[in-house]
């Protein structure tokens, strides 16, 4: 099975692209290999390397080292798995062997990129609603 580790998060760092600057690139970039595929999923690993190859023209740097996309998922939103879990227009699929992230294209406006909102609960947490109210 997977184990999920909490990893600290580093605000401090400063980078010199905007955090919604880097957020919109990486959306951008995620849901163009994703939609490129006949079924809109990929292996998370996959996602990854094709995600820091698109990118690497952008030179997004901390403390003027070059670092790619995502090293700056991991220090500043606790990894690229994390990241993809946070936004309804993605899904994960968890097997036994590999992790896949699926687009949900119906969920994608892309003229709010830069404004999307990040989920209300994540998979693991249950809402309780009463009826009594």
């Amino acid at each position: 099975m997977f184990k999920r580790s909490i990893k600290m998060v580093r605000d401090s760092l400063q980078w010199n692209f905007s955090d919604e600057r880097c957020c919109e690139i990486v959306h951008l970039t995620i849901i163009d290999l994703l939609n490129e595929k006949k079924n809109k999923t990929l292996p998370l690993n996959e996602l990854v390397i094709l995600m820091n190859s698109r990118t690497r023209l952008y030179k997004i740097n901390h403390n003027k080292k070059y670092n790619s996309f995502s090293k700056y998922l991991k220090l500043k939103h606790g990894g690229f798995l994390n990241f993809v879990e946070n936004y309804n227009i993605y899904g994960i699929i968890k097997t036994d062997k590999q992790i896949f992230v699926q687009l949900y294209p119906n969920l994608v406006e892309l003229a709010n990129i830069k404004n999307m909102e990040k989920r209300i609960t994540k998979d693991s947490e249950w809402i309780i609603i009463d009826d009594d109210y």
